[in-house]
Order: structure tokens, then sequence, then C-alpha cells
């Protein structure tokens, strides 16, 4: 039973305790994945690495390669097993003279090279000028490696003017590493110049991937006769070179004259391993553009290169991180449901790696050829990606936060690990690059209506196969305007869509939620029904024209002409009147959210401005996979809310400022007998990196919730404002009942609020008169700092409700006024968590049962 209880709580001392523990995969941390395939290849392995005369080992770029990670996997973990382990085989090598068995210089062959970066580690930590003498044999080679007309080293001797993705990898970041430790900075516009020209022969623009091989002499039969190039596009050659890139990006200069060129080629990578992503899986397939043609697989060594590629790269910076994340982190997770299973001897393995793949020599390229080469598991060129891999996701769902308290408790947080599988899932939809100007349609930006050239504008792009219909600089007027599949409406900088403040150009209703209950109303003033892939960007500026004068004049207080129609439809949604008979618009006056996609899926609202809403501003209902990025809300009319996601599945709002005349964030899934008619809850939703200014509450769930919620992950926020009245609130009643749980929240500053940090209200309007007891549980709030509040917690449950496992964890709250509230409230836990008191003792107060 709950307990009834009124807290007081003054200072809570904290204590030293190490860094909590970061977002999992499956049911372990990127790192330990990565520690996990170490060991057990390790175990696999045993001294087979090792060089012994008349043995089987050689000197070989995979094993180079795997020695490589475990450097690096020792750096991260302090674990000096897997350093010491790829030190002994690679140093059995070496001669005494630095001489390196079983490599022949004659050769040419850039598969020789990655070994010296490996000798380049030893070397940094013993000193031992044998490992420096090998490694300038190595560069030796390099200094004398055949070349192509225009400089690009050919792959081996054996395979003349050709270039292959891989000997990007194999030999640029050796020797860009190899300048700088021993301060030879001439040679990095060397480095930059190979993947450069790499890039000019290979690459594709009409698919924005990279052609496995290129022959200068167009002599080989996988050339192409006029371009040079093999036939096809291989994942893992793809992979060689999007490593080359980032471990080349990371030790050339910031001030390298190609370096803004190598950016740009990393862009364009990225966006071909992006382009063909397997959606189902979130992993790449052997011949990468060919997808689930017959004889095509899933391959593991290029899905774990390019998620490794991809995470540093955007660990860097150098890749943009909202772009990218979703790719990562559905990548990461698919290799570990893909590829990452047990083996027999209690330890993991890696399935499904191609074994080895070229050029020439009766390979002729074709996709055939690629499908047919062996398929082994633990092929060292996949479990050294993926080790890198895990390493770099590691950085990324742990980043070290500034606005963190300077001390963490030591016990991890279960719940967040599923943010990153929620972020997987969410992808923007992607649009073909075709443009229809709204002024081609008949548009002018004269004051005139130009609703019936937009609506043309739309329906020739979807009619089309999609694309961008654009409202070029200038302010349009307009009507309703509706979406359709395949259409992004983009406003160029300096386009504002200014929306006509006459209902009837709201007509005719259509099917729309009002305040959780479904109906026929006005139309939304951006409306889409049942479509796909539709989006809203750009600069521009969407102005719903709202003022006393129109919408906002129907609910003045004491005048309100809207409370009519809210009772009626009330009273039919307790009725259960047919939706298709709830019909409202022309001669009543509930007023239209903004932007209301309804049925829909993969929506994207990105960038632009929104002012002067009739009422709720985003408003997707019943939709799957919504980004709502970058978007500046400024509104302050009555029932304001900045982005109120309804019944919908799937949602990531991220780098928006709101302030609003309600709340900035609200989440809802249908109010009374209704909501529990469609009974879909919201769920999966992910808040990042927000600003909330003015606002009833920053993120609140609720009041029309009779869906219910869960797994909301709230973080990195700024809240703060003499008028934001909560950080975080769960409201709802005994009428509309729902259960509210998994919500999470970490990282957010609070400057000023107006009632508590934390408001749980089950008293909100109807209160306990109902028979639909709410539930609110499950919430933690954890690294959450404030300037100013009244109190931390304002709880008001009944005794029919629960309020249950409510966990605050590393948190400092400064200028607390006043005693927390709690009634009726189960397990609440305060997990090193500093109060800091105020001079004053005034605060914000409501009776409570």
């Amino acid at each position: 039973m709950p307990n009834r209880f009124l807290a007081l709580f003054a200072l809570t001392v904290t204590c030293a305790f190490s860094q909590a523990l970061p977002a999992t995969f499956s049911d372990a941390t990127p790192l330990t994945w990565s520690q996990r395939i170490a060991d057990s290849e390790i175990g696999r392995r045993g001294e087979s690495l090792t060089y012994k005369e008349g043995g089987r080992a050689k000197w070989d770029y995979a094993a180079a390669f795997f020695e490589l990670s475990l450097f690096k996997l020792t750096g991260v973990t302090q674990e000096t097993r897997y350093a010491d382990y790829a030190t002994k085989s690679l140093s059995s090598f070496i001669t005494p003279e630095g001489g390196i068995h079983t490599f022949k210089v004659e050769d040419y062959n850039l598969d020789n090279i990655p070994g010296g970066r490996v000798l380049l580690n030893i070397y940094a930590k013993t000193k031992d000028e044998r490992y420096k003498k090998a490694a300038d044999r190595l560069i030796d080679q390099l200094a004398h490696q055949p070349r192509t007309s225009d400089g690009g080293f050919w792959h081996k001797q054996r395979y003349p003017y050709q270039m292959w993705l891989d000997g990007l990898f194999m030999g640029e970041p050796f020797a860009a590493h190899y300048a700088k430790t021993f301060h030879q900075p001439e040679h990095f516009s060397e480095v930059a110049k190979q993947i450069i020209l790499m890039d000019r022969h290979a690459y594709d623009p009409k698919t924005s991937l990279y052609y496995h091989g290129w022959d200068e002499s167009r002599k080989e039969s996988w050339a192409n006769k006029e371009t040079g190039t093999s036939p096809n596009f291989w994942s893992r050659g793809i992979g060689w070179y999007a490593m080359a890139l980032v471990d080349t990006l990371d030790v050339l200069p910031a001030d390298l004259p190609e370096r803004p060129q190598l950016m740009d080629i990393l862009k364009r990578v990225a966006k071909g391993i992006e382009r063909y992503q397997d959606p189902k899986s979130g992993v790449w397939w052997q011949v990468t553009d060919q997808g689930d043609r017959k004889g095509n697989y899933l391959e593991t060594t290029g899905s774990s290169m390019f998620v490794y590629a991809l995470t540093k790269a955007v660990n860097h910076g150098w890749l943009d991180r909202d772009q990218t994340l979703p790719v990562i982190t559905k990548g990461y997770a698919g290799i570990l449901h893909e590829f990452v299973k047990p083996d027999d001897k209690g330890g993991w393995q890696l399935i499904q790696c191609c074994s080895v793949a070229g050029l020439s020599y009766g390979r002729d390229g074709s996709f055939e050829y690629y499908i047919h080469e062996p398929i082994v598991s633990n092929d060292l060129k996949g479990v050294a990606p993926f080790i890198l891999a895990g390493i770099e996701m590691q950085k990324l769902v742990s980043p070290k936060s500034a606005n963190a308290p300077a001390h963490l408790s030591g016990t991890p947080t279960p719940g967040w690990e599923k943010m990153a599988v929620v972020l997987s899932r969410i992808q923007a939809p992607k649009f073909a690059e075709r443009d229809f100007k709204i002024t081609d349609y008949g548009a002018k930006a004269d004051g005139s209506l130009a609703t019936a050239a937009i609506r043309q504008a739309i329906e020739a792009c979807s009619k089309a196969g999609g694309g961008r219909v654009v409202v070029p600089e200038g302010t349009f007027s307009t009507g309703a305007i509706h979406l359709l599949s395949g259409v992004n409406l983009h406003l160029r900088a300096g386009a504002t869509l200014k929306f006509s403040a006459n209902p009837a150009d709201f007509l005719p209703i259509v099917m729309t939620r009002f305040e959780g209950i479904e109906c026929f109303n006005y139309s939304p003033l951006i409306y889409a029904f049942e479509q796909r892939d539709i989006a809203i960007t750009g600069e521009g500026t969407l102005d719903g024209s709202a003022s006393e004068e129109n919408w906002w004049g129907w609910t003045k207080r004491g005048k309100s002409k809207q409370r009519g129609d809210t009772k009626a439809l009330g009273e039919m949604g307790a009725k259960g009147v047919p939706v298709e008979d709830r019909k409202f618009g022309e001669g009543h006056f509930l007023r239209p959210a903004f932007i209301q996609p309804y049925r829909c899926q993969n929506i994207l609202i990105e960038g632009v401005k929104i002012r002067n809403s009739p009422m709720w501003e985003i408003n997707p209902v019943l939709s799957k996979n919504i980004t709502v990025r970058n978007v500046d809300i400024l509104s302050h009319g009555p029932n304001n809310d900045g982005c109120d996601p309804e019944s919908c599945e799937d949602v990531l709002i991220e780098g928006c400022t709101f302030d609003t005349g309600d709340d900035c964030i609200a989440i809802k899934s249908g109010r009374n007998d209704d909501g529990r008619r469609v009974g879909v809850a919201s769920s999966n939703l992910v808040i990042r990196n927000c600003v909330m200014k003015d606002g009833h509450g920053g993120v609140v769930i609720g009041s029309e919730v009779a869906g219910g919620c869960h797994d909301v992950f709230v973080e990195d926020c700024q809240m703060d404002s003499p008028n934001l009245d909560r950080a975080l609130r769960l409201k709802s009643n005994a009428m509309r009942g729902g259960v509210i749980e998994n919500v999470f929240m970490r990282r957010v500053q609070v400057g000023r609020v107006k009632e508590a940090i934390l408001t749980v209200d089950f008293l909100y309007e109807e209160g306990p008169n109902g028979k639909y007891s709410p539930t609110a549980r499950n919430i933690v709030i954890e690294q959450v700092t404030s300037k100013s509040t009244p109190r931390v917690l304002y709880i008001a449950g009944f005794p029919a409700a629960t309020i249950d496992n409510i966990l605050l964890k590393d948190c400092t709250f400064s200028g607390v006024e006043t005693a927390d509230l709690v009634e009726y409230a189960g397990k609440i836990t305060f997990d090193h968590v500093r109060i800091e008191s105020a001079k004053k003792t005034e605060s914000l107060n409501r009776r409570a049962m």
C-alpha cells in the first residue's frame, strides 16, 4: 500500500564515489563486448600468431590489425594483458637487427605495412631501437612503392597500375603516424594525396559508394574500359577506406591544406554507408548496394568497419552527431544481434565473415564472385574493427559531461540502455533530389492566398515520387496545407508561410483529435493523414497568425466560446458516439493544432521557426518514427504547448528551443473513455539537448494520458525561466487514469522554476473523482542540478492511485526554499543528493489532500 507522508528534506551530504557506468547493449557495455570478443579470440588463437621458424605464422596485415586493436583496448581499460599479447606476437617477427621475418620488400605489397603501427606502439613504450629500425624498413618500402602516372601507390608489385580501397588503410595511417612520431611533417601531404587519388578514381556519385579497385591501364578483365573501375561495391573494401580516413585524420595536423578536402571525402563515404544500411537488421550486405538479391548476405567485417569509422568520426566532431547517431546505434545493435554468438567454450564469436576478396588472377569482381568467397567465423578482419567499434561506442554512450556533478555513485541505473535501441530505430526520412517551387505553381508573395498553388506543388511532388516543395524567400499567405507521402515542405531562409486567421480557410473538416478525443474539426494548419515519409524543413518561419482577435479569443477567460464545444465533445466521448458523428468546424469553436501528422510514419520536422499557434504547435497523433530537430518555437497563446506527441512511438526531439504559453513538451495518449477506446500508449521517446524557457513544464506527461506512456528518456537539456513552473511533471486523475512508467532524466541543468523540480499531480482537475486510478512508477532523475526552486518534490496522490519507485541520484539542488510535499506515495530514494537551502522561505504552495 502507498504510504502517506510529508517529507522534510534538509542537507544531504554527498560522498566521493566513482563515475556511473554507461548505457549498455544487450546485457553489457560496448567496452565489455570488446573485451569479451578480445578475450575469446586470444583464447582461440593462443600462440598461432607468434613467429616460429618453420611455423605457419607470417607477417600479416590481419594479425597486425588485431594486435593494434588490443593496444587500443589496453589504453582504455588499463588491462595490460591485451597489449602484452600483441607485443609478444608481433615482437616475435623482429630480429635483433630490426629485420622482419617473412617480410619481403621486393614484393612492394601494401598489405605488409599495417604492422608498422603496432611497431610504433611498442617503440613508444620500450624505446627499443629495433622496433624503429623495423618501422624504417616499412617506410622505406613506401618511399619506393611503384606508382600510377598521377602518383598513386600500386596495391602490389604483382598488381601493376592498380589502386584498391584496401591499400589506403594498409599504408596511410602508418605513414601519418610515422611522420608525426619522428617529426617529418613533409610526408603529411603525401598521405592526403593517396586518399584523394582513391576518391578521384573510385567514387561513384550515383550511389555515393566506392568501387573496390581502379586499373589505370584498363587492361584487367574486371576493369571498365572507360573508367578503369571494378564492377561492384564491396562493403569491406569501403570499410577499409572509411577507416583509413578516420585513422589518418586524427594524426594529420589541423592546418594541413588538404584537410578540408579529406573532410569532404569522409562525408561522401558516410553518405553512402548510411544510404545502404539494411533498414531491418541495421547492418550491411556483402555486396553493398544489392540488398537481399539472391546469394547476397549480411556481412560482419564491413559492418564492423562502418560502425567503427562512423563512431570515431562522430566522437571527433567530423560528422554531424544528430544525423549519424541513428546509423551508428542501429548498426552496433545489429552487429550484436546478427553476428555475435556464444561459442562452444563459454566465450563469444563473430559469425558470417567474408574470408577474403580481391581482384585479378581469376577474380573478376562480379557479384557472383563476391558472394561465393568463403564465409567464416572469427576472421581477424572482423574481430579488430568490432573491438575498435566498441571502444568508440563506449565514448559515445558515456561522454564525460561538464555539467555532471563531480562525484557520481558507482551503481549503474537500469533503464538507460534501452535508449540506444530506441535511437537505432528512429531514422529521418530521405527524399528524392527534386524541387517543386510553389512560385512555379502560381504562389505570390503579395498577400493573396497561395493555398491552391501549394496544394498543386505538393500533389505534383508526391506523384513524381517525392522531393522538396520549396517556399522561396518572401511571405506567402495560405490556408490549410495537407502533406502527401514523399513530400518535404522546405522553407528557405527568409521564407514565411503566414497562415490565414479565417476559419473558413481550414475547411473541409478532417479527422483529428481535440485535447485527446477523436472528432472531425477544422483542419490543422499543416496536416497529413495516413502518409509516409513527410517533412517540414528549412530556415524559414511558420506563422499561425493567432491573436486575441481570432483563435486565441475563442477561449478568453470568462468569455470562452470554446467551452461549450469542449463539453459537448467530452460527452460524445463518454457516450461512445461514433467518431464520424462528432462533427465540429464551421459554427463551432474548437481550435486546430498547428502541425498534426495523423496516423503517419517517418516524419521529420527540422530547422523551422514556429510562431503564433492557434493551439498545440507540433502534435503528431498515432504516428511512428518521428524526428523533431532544431525547431525554434515562440508562441505564448492559451494552450500553446510546444510539442505534443500523442499515442506515438519512436520519437526523437532534439536541439529545439521552447518558449511557450503552456507546456514546452507534453506527451499524451488520449483523454478519458475515448483514450481508453483507442488504447495506444506513447512510447519510446528521446528528448535531448533542448532549451526550455517559459512554460507550465519543461517535460510533461499528461494530463490526457488514458492510453498510458512508457520509456521516456530526457537528457542534456537546459530549463530556466521565472515563468517556467516545473522541470518534469506527470499529471492525471481518476477520470483519465493511465500508467506512466519508466521515465528517465539525466544531465539537465535547471535555473529557476516556480513550483518544483519533479511534480506528480494526480489531483489535477477531477482529481480522485473517477474509477480509473492513475499510476506513476519507475521515475529516475540523475545528474540534475538547479539554482532556485521552491522545493524539489511536489507529489500529490490519493489513496487509490499508485506513485512508486522514484529515484533521485547524483543531483545538486540549490536555492531550495521549503520542504518537499509528498502525499500518498510509495518508495522514494535519494542517492547522493545535495540539497542546499535558500535563505528565504517563501514557496509556491497549493493545498493537497
